[in-house]
Parts: C-alpha cells; structure tokens; sequence
C-alpha cells in the first residue's frame, strides 16, 4: 500500500565480489566471481519478503547481474540508470594502488587530501559523482512516496548517498564501509529528515 505520510524507505545495495577485486573498479566494467553471485543469492534471501516497490541498478555489468540476481524472487524488472555507475576513474581505472603509488603518489595523496574537490586524471570527482547520483535519486524518493525502492549499485555510490543521508561532508567518504554484498536502509521523511537503520548489514543474516 502507497501510504503518503510513511517514510519512503530506501535500500541500497553494493555488487558482489568482482573478478579485479583489489584494482581501482570505477567506470571499467568487471564481471562477478561465482563467491559474487552467492553473496547476491543471500541478499536475495534477505530482502524477498521485503514489499519493494521498484529495483533501480547501475548500468555496469557487475551491479545490473547483482541486481536481477536480488530482483528474481519479486518477479520484479531492473530499471537500468546510468547515473548510478560508480566513480569514473579515468586513467587510474583498473590500475592496482600499489602500481599508482609507483608512478604516480604526489597525485595520489592531493586525491587523499581532498576527495571532494580533486578530480582523478580523465576522470571526475567525488562532488560530481554526488551531484549526479543524487539528481536522479531525488526524484526516485519522490516518486515512490511511502513505498520501498531498492538501488544495486556500488561503494562510492553507496557511500555518497549515505554521506548526503547523514549530512557528512564527502571528505569523510572513507569513514563508511561498504563490504561486497552490504545491505543498507535509510528511511526518506516528507520534512526532509533522513535515517539511516541500516549501514554496511551483512548480505546472510
């Protein structure tokens, strides 16, 4: 039932393990591991007695396999939303950190010292993945008034949206973890109120 004075609860969902686990997996696409899809089977156990309204997914490989993975017991589709695709990395995209410190550390630490505003090589910064990511979630909210909405998508994604919920400062991005498979819930309330029940749960209760 769509009731207007309830909170539109949000669940935010990261993909599974992926194969260049260990790289920085922005833009570059990267398919699950078989440990990937089980981690999903178990958010798919948790979250199929939930009432969801609709499933919303990056467009990358990884987030939309998780995603129909956690859809499949609700009979639901998954809405495909570019904006949700995590951090563009830009040259730095499927490098290893190790190999980046090697060649690159005095841009690696301007990024460490601010997230927000430092834009990675070809790539784009942590206020512009914000500004995109929370346009499109905005009117999902809206739109889904006192429903239930799920959104498979990534860690910086996730941690975005979590930040913007709490009113952080993006700085802080590191400060959340986002385990592979990392179930979240924020509860959306129509005087602008944010609550966050729910941060980085484990996908097999």
């Amino acid at each position: 039932m769509n009731r207007k004075n309830d909170p539109t609860r949000l669940i935010i969902v990261r993909h599974g393990e992926v194969e260049a686990a260990g790289a920085m997996i922005g833009s570059t696409d990267s398919p699950l591991t078989s440990e990937g899809r089980e981690t999903l089977k178990c958010v798919s156990r948790q979250l199929s007695s939930e009432p969801l309204a609709a499933i919303f997914s990056s467009d990358l490989s990884r987030s939309v396999e998780s995603a129909r993975i956690v859809a499949e017991p609700h009979g639901m589709e998954v809405t495909v939303e570019p904006s949700f695709r995590e951090l563009d990395m830009g040259r730095w995209d499927g490098m290893e950190i190790k190999t980046l410190l090697e060649r690159e550390r005095d841009l690696m630490e301007a990024w460490w010292r601010d997230y927000e505003n430092f834009k990675t090589p070809g790539g784009e910064s942590l206020s512009e993945l914000r500004a995109r990511v929370m346009g499109l979630l905005g009117g999902i909210i809206e739109r889904y008034r006192g429903e239930s909405v799920c959104v498979v998508a990534h860690g910086g994604v996730n941690r975005v949206i979590l930040l913007e919920a709490i009113g952080a400062p993006l700085n802080r991005f590191h400060s959340l973890g986002q385990e592979y498979g990392a179930v979240n819930r924020i509860d959306y309330y129509q005087d602008g109120n944010a609550v966050v029940t729910l941060l980085n749960g484990p996908p097999c209760l």
